[in-house]
């Protein structure tokens, strides 16, 4: 078995399983909220957050002790760690107090992870072409294609659920903001796209929420669609509320009660701008991608 293990602007997640014809086979999964990302764009991280991440590596190694994974998981870092102005020294920590070689992505190299985890779980065949993978994370969000020559293109805006949600970007903001995702020639520029998939915390969570889940579980999550107006319906539905209020109603919202809004609030955006009824949620994502690629 392998491991993959993805250090975002929120959460620390961890995937065990085997890559194999095309997808990767899952044993187990884990997810820590950490919040790294809780700071601006060129500033140092968090102590609290490098500190809550690093207690949560070292958790997840005594998970793969437990799992019987001998080899060294692939441990990537997102937005948070690269547009960090101390990423390499905490990328130096993570050598020293796990033993795990941390790789920090490029937005190009999350794009194409991100685009191939994604495909992944549509059948075999399937013209992915005609797909658009949408990630929204905590610090960006991507939208990634492939074009018709095969290559897989993203474009990457510092716009998330955590920089919403702490006034680094404006509400107002978004559209504007967003709109730096389409080629310059606007929507036309994403070629035959028809369906977008969309990876990340937020949209697996509402489709949770929405299939009235009482545990997360990955097969009933994947492949969910979501429409604009089930978004749209649970944000009215949870922004009166205050986030011990949203926790106690929905107690899978642990970790994510405060910044919801601003990540269903993303999502409303994008399907203005993208013209879009509905994102198919997809729990395979980054970590899957990492897996396909053999990093």
């Amino acid at each position: 078995m392998q491991a993959a293990i993805d250090i975002g602007s929120n959460t620390v997640r961890l995937l065990i399983g085997e890559a194999a014809a095309g997808r990767v086979q899952v044993h187990s999964q884990a997810l820590l909220t950490t919040r790294l990302g809780n700071t601006r764009v060129g500033e140092k991280l968090s102590v609290e957050g490098r500190q809550k991440t690093i207690a949560a590596l070292q958790q997840f190694a005594e998970q793969l002790r437990q799992a019987g994974v001998s080899r060294p998981p692939v441990v990537a870092a997102t937005s948070a760690v690269r547009e960090a102005s101390d990423g390499a020294d905490f990328q130096q920590e993570v050598r020293q107090k796990l033993g795990w070689q941390l790789q920090i992505l490029s937005g190009v190299e999350e794009a194409a992870c991100s685009f191939a985890g994604a495909a992944s779980v549509l059948p075999q065949g399937a013209n992915t072409a005609q797909v658009a993978v949408l990630d929204v994370g905590g610090g960006s969000t991507e939208l990634i294609c492939r074009r018709p020559n095969g290559q897989v293109a993203g474009r990457s805006v510092r716009v998330g659920a955590v920089r919403l949600f702490n006034d680094e970007v404006r509400p107002e903001e978004l559209p504007q903001r967003l709109a730096e995702l389409l080629p310059p020639d606007g929507l036309a520029g994403l070629g035959p796209v028809n369906r977008f998939i969309s990876v990340g915390g937020t949209i697996t969570l509402v489709a949770a929420l929405l299939e009235n889940l009482s545990e997360y579980r990955r097969e009933a999550v994947s492949g969910r669609p979501v429409t604009r107006q089930e978004i749209a319906g649970l944000r009215e539905l949870l922004a009166p509320l205050s986030p011990a209020a949203r926790l106690q109603r929905y107690p899978m919202l642990l970790g994510r009660e405060d910044i919801i809004i601003a990540g269903l609030t993303i999502y409303l955006a994008l399907a203005d701008l993208l013209g879009a009824a509905e994102f198919v949620a997809s729990d395979a994502g980054l970590l899957d991608g990492l897996l396909l690629a053999g990093y």
